[in-house]
């Protein structure tokens, strides 16, 4: 079964335990998602610089080289790094949650978490003999000691955003409006020969209120990363539309349809029946009725997202204890090691770890 996380099961380690299958789905708004990794981006390359400095056995020097060796510069495959990094921790700490309603409900169930398998980073081998780092840090309590079920989980998700960019049909578009455009307005005919000029890397600029060429907006970039998440996650959903209109100066561009296409899909995976666990990734509270849906359905809803950014009334629907909030110390402290990650692989995983420790902690569950 896949994952975000990539945390498996050793079947080998259930063969006296019943598996309970659970499917979980991520459902991604594919722009704010890209607004918030762009956030986290700057932060985690902060606490990297920081974190190297605050090393006691480095020099200034040897803690600049180590920086700069790690340093990841901004591009769509370090952002969808981040941002499947913390979508991995929260698809671990969302198991853990329905563990735990599982429980209060009086089904007690064995921790997934005991039962990954050896890619478990926290593996390790002592006096000859091997065992989980995570049975010391996570002591059972009777209850789930003895449990002979658990969640045998499946995991995925879906990021949603607009269709490419037609780089030629906006070029034609462009040609026709700067044909179209009187001889007397120079800054429009200025403006519109740069988005000539740039449309074919992918980059298209906003008009400003004086007339003159504006801020660009690299479109290239965002579907880039769009497919480098769908790549970490699973899929990617391409049914909205971009909104360019030339003759409105470019002044809204965006997306058209994408949320019709979530509610959409998430409509068919409740009536499909194929879905235990709904977890979304926005800042949208227009997703509120359909959040009072999936609960009136008696499914799991989790929310996920840059606190303060999110609608509160989101946060109330799906209740404080299933928000996850990306800004929370227990995510952010560990992005440093996505960003060294990219060097070496084998950091991490460890970090997801820890990560996923920590939110346990913050919650008051056993660690």
């Amino acid at each position: 079964m896949s994952r975000i996380s990539g945390h498996t099961i050793d079947q080998s380690q259930t063969t006296e335990r019943e598996g309970i299958s659970t499917r979980i789905n991520f459902y991604v708004d594919g722009y704010g998602a890209k607004l918030s990794s762009e956030r986290l981006y700057d932060i985690g390359d902060r606490l990297l610089d920081q974190h190297l400095r605050d090393q006691d056995n480095l020099t200034a020097a040897k803690a600049k080289q180590l920086y700069d060796m790690y340093y990841a510069p901004p591009s769509p495959e370090i952002y969808a790094e981040i941002l499947g990094f913390l979508l991995s921790a929260v698809e671990l700490s969302v198991t853990s949650a329905i563990e735990e309603r599982l429980r209060k409900q009086g089904e007690p169930v064995f921790p997934n978490a005991l039962l990954v398998n050896k890619s478990n980073p926290l593996q390790v081998e002592v006096g000859g003999k091997t065992g989980n780092l995570l049975e010391a840090l996570y002591p059972l309590g009777d209850d789930e000691a003895a449990a002979r079920r658990y969640l045998d989980v499946t995991c995925e998700g879906i990021i949603y955003s607009t269709r490419e960019i037609d780089r030629e049909l906006q070029l034609g578009r462009l040609e026709a409006e700067l044909r179209r455009c009187p001889p007397s307005d120079k800054s429009r005919a200025a403006w519109l020969r740069k988005n000539i000029e740039t449309i074919g890397d992918g980059v298209v600029h906003y008009r400003n209120a004086d007339g003159s060429v504006g801020r660009p907006i690299n479109f290239e970039f965002s579907e880039a990363f769009f497919d480098e998440v769908s790549a970490r996650i699973g899929y990617y959903s391409r049914l909205g539309q971009s909104k360019v209109h030339w003759r409105q100066g470019l002044s809204d561009f965006g997306e058209k349809g994408v949320d019709c296409d979530l509610i959409m899909q998430v409509m068919d995976d409740l009536h499909s029946g194929a879905v235990d666990v709904f977890v979304f990734m926005t800042n949208d509270m227009d997703f509120f009725p359909l959040v009072e849906r999936l609960q009136a359905e008696g499914k799991h809803v989790f929310l996920c997202g840059l606190g303060g950014n999110v609608s509160y009334r989101l946060i109330e629907a799906v209740g404080p204890d299933a928000f996850f909030d990306l800004l929370d110390p227990s995510f952010v402290d560990n992005l440093p090691a996505v960003f060294m990650g990219m060097v070496d692989a084998d950091i991490k995983p460890t970090a997801l770890q820890w990560a996923w420790l920590a939110m346990r902690r913050k919650q008051g569950r056993p660690s």
